[in-house]
């Protein structure tokens, strides 16, 4: 299983850190995270998601419109 920091994925995303944050807090059981040594890391499938919902924001789609269109979309 490859994972990517919460820097490596700012970066690759291009979002801030703080976002990213929150999107977790939001949007929690659909991010699939992996914590070692009591640090998160974003498995690689985390991109596709992030990247959706940083989208869905940006079309000004509200928090309960986006948890419902994780629901219904498949990421693998």
């Amino acid at each position: 299983m490859y994972v990517i920091s919460l820097l490596g994925m700012s970066k690759v995303i291009q979002a801030p850190i703080y976002k990213i944050w929150e999107w977790l807090d939001a949007f929690k059981g659909y991010i699939p995270t992996k914590t070692m040594d009591q640090i998160t890391y974003f498995e690689i499938e985390a991109i596709d998601v992030l990247i959706f919902i940083k989208e869905k924001l940006e079309e000004e789609y509200d928090l309960m419109e986006i948890r419902e269109l994780l629901g219904k979309k498949s990421f693998a």
